[in-house]
């Protein structure tokens, strides 16, 4: 996620990374970032991109240093009172972005402490704004946002790949169903974005009576998938909740 805001923001500017991994340090140096240890990463940095695993927060030591940089953690469930905790005055930002900022596409919900200016956060904002769309939401809406976009696109992808099998038994090829399907999702999000219709009013374009869509969507409400869907997104949401305690 961290390779993902970096080649999508393209920020200006010089830019450091804390890095244990070897083969990531290299990756990073590849993409035109200079690694430097924890300490001089703090002195060194306006803004500190928090890219770790929220299982692995606790055992974040944080130097003892006087510089006090905007901490930006896009960890999901990690609180901003358990950031508080580990960063004493701070300028903390939470944002949940998800990968398709690699691709200018991607959609980040930020939220920010009382101690952030809005110079900054208008900086993090734009740094986000690059690699797509920026939401700005309270903090308790965090862990409902992790389900529907920060994870969303690993379950449109599953939902893709159930599609593709369909094509299989034709022969259509993968690309070819893959094409139709990405497209599809492209138009319908542009749709969804730009129409000022609500999803149900948009299914009902589509459908007419006796036709395709509606023996589809007749499946649809027999498996009830709609219900299994918000499961999906509520364990993922479910899931971020138990991270903060952990």
């Amino acid at each position: 996620m961290a390779e993902a805001i970096w080649v999508g923001a393209k920020a200006p500017g010089r830019h450091y990374v804390y890095e244990i991994n070897e083969d990531r340090q290299l990756r990073a140096q590849e993409l035109g970032l200079t690694v430097v240890s924890m300490t001089d990463l703090f002195q060194s940095a306006s803004l500190i991109f928090l890219c770790i695993k929220p299982q692995n927060f606790l055992d974040l030591d944080v130097p003892n240093t006087d510089a006090t940089p905007t901490i930006v953690s896009i960890m999901a469930g990690v609180t901003m009172a358990r950031l508080t905790d580990k960063f004493p005055g701070y300028p903390l930002a939470r944002v949940m972005p998800n990968t398709p900022c690699m691709v200018g596409e991607g959609m980040s919900a930020v939220t920010v402490s009382d101690t952030v200016t809005p110079n900054i956060a208008k900086w993090i904002q734009s740094i986000f704004k690059n690699t797509g769309e920026v939401a700005t939401v309270p903090e308790s809406w965090m862990d409902v946002v992790t389900g529907i976009s920060g994870s969303g696109p690993a379950f449109l992808y599953r939902l893709c790949h159930s599609a593709i099998t369909v094509g299989n038994t034709v022969g259509m090829p993968p690309e070819m169903a893959i094409q139709l399907l990405a497209q599809t999702m492209v138009g319908a999000g542009t749709m969804l974005q730009k129409s000022g219709k609500s999803p149900t009013q948009l299914v009902q374009e589509v459908t007419s009576p006796g036709g395709t869509t509606l023996a589809g969507l007749t499946e649809f409400d027999r498996h009830q998938i709609d219900r299994d869907f918000a499961d999906v997104i509520q364990k993922a949401a479910d899931r971020s909740k138990e991270l903060s305690e952990l």
